[in-house]
């Protein structure tokens, strides 16, 4: 079985050529590794003529203008000619027996539209931060679960992922419109498709996370909610409504999300003309009127009267997925002897 990598990248010259060695040197070599340059301004394109002349299986992608994330992926991952694709972005690292580990498990399960594996957070310097586990023990998950487990968000790791092709082909690769939660709607779609995940709890790959000191993620905030509202109004809901589910489950959750997200109305960041266009867009995602009253709260200074149980929440939420990991990996480590 042949495996493709894809790597799309913006202004990555730093790290792009390590992407790339770990891609190379992995145990089941892929059969080319295809990097699509999204018109970087920085040196990105001179290292990638470099090491045309040092990988042999290393094809490059130069867009003559930029494409934003969702296209240039989806480009990049067309391009891809092996039975599997690892999409793997250009900060990112992959361990060397990546392929060969989750290329198993393929074969064991050949419903699997994707597979994914816990993963080492790495710091801009390469230093080691926390471990990401997923708090499931299941290897395999059905479509019909998959499908159920999309409502709450993407659930993986990190966006470091394999694919079956066959299965990007079907779904149409990234049909997702916006730059935002582009994965989230390719993960939905495969399991909307007939298509069951994979997920093994061990650290197969290393994801570089970044300081947002200058606040990229809070000012991209209008592109998360609206790529968050056309999963559901796109890829979640017509595949509810022609399986016969209940929609409340839907609803129930875009409320949960646009009260979520109501709290960037009392970030200093936005004028208050962007807060009027981040208000429509919260209540697109949900019309219920608790939605209406978090938006007036957050608006109004009163923000801390829903944040400050909210963070107890999350904080009793860690705690118990640390000790879900450490019971996970107590078993893992037992039956490797």
């Amino acid at each position: 079985m042949s495996i493709s990598v894809c790597i799309p990248t913006f202004n990555q010259s730093e790290y792009i050529e390590k992407a790339i060695k770990s891609a190379y040197h992995q145990t089941h070599q892929p059969i080319e590794i295809i990097v699509s340059d999204d018109a970087s301004t920085d040196n990105t394109r001179d290292i990638l003529i470099r090491l045309l002349q040092e990988i042999d299986i290393l094809k490059v992608i130069i867009q003559p203008k930029n494409l934003g994330i969702s296209r240039n992926t989806d480009e990049c991952l067309r391009a891809a000619k092996g039975d599997f694709v690892i999409r793997l972005d250009s900060d990112d690292i992959l361990h060397e027996e990546y392929s060969e580990k989750l290329l198993s498990l393929f074969k064991t399960f050949p419903n699997s539209g994707f597979a994914h594996a816990a993963v080492q957070e790495i710091d801009p310097k390469g230093f080691f931060l926390r471990k990401r586990f997923l708090g499931r023990e299941v290897i395999y998950q059905s479509a019909e679960d998959a499908l159920k487990s999309s409502v709450k968000g993407y659930r993986v790791a990190a966006n470091i992922i394999m694919f079956r092709r066959v299965a990007l082909e079907k779904v149409g690769y990234i049909k997702a419109t916006t730059n935002f939660a582009e994965d989230y709607y390719l993960s939905a779609s495969l399991a909307v498709n007939g298509y069951g995940n994979i997920y093994l709890n061990e650290i197969l790959s290393y994801y570089r996370v970044w300081i947002d000191t200058k606040k990229v993620r809070k000012k991209r905030k209008l592109d998360e909610i609206v790529g968050f509202r056309k999963v559901f109004e796109e890829v979640l809901e017509p595949a509810f409504i022609a399986n016969n589910l209940s929609l409340e489950l839907l609803t129930n959750q875009r409320k949960q999300l646009a009260c979520s997200h109501s709290d960037c109305l009392s970030w200093f960041e936005y004028s208050n003309e962007e807060k009027q266009e981040l208000v429509q867009e919260i209540k697109k995602m949900s019309s219920k009127k608790i939605v209406s009253f978090y938006c007036w709260l957050n608006l109004n200074g009163f923000g801390v009267v829903i944040s400050v149980p909210k963070k107890i929440k999350n904080g009793l939420k860690r705690k118990l997925k640390y000790l879900i990991y450490s019971k996970l990996k107590l078993k893992n480590d037992q039956n490797s002897y």
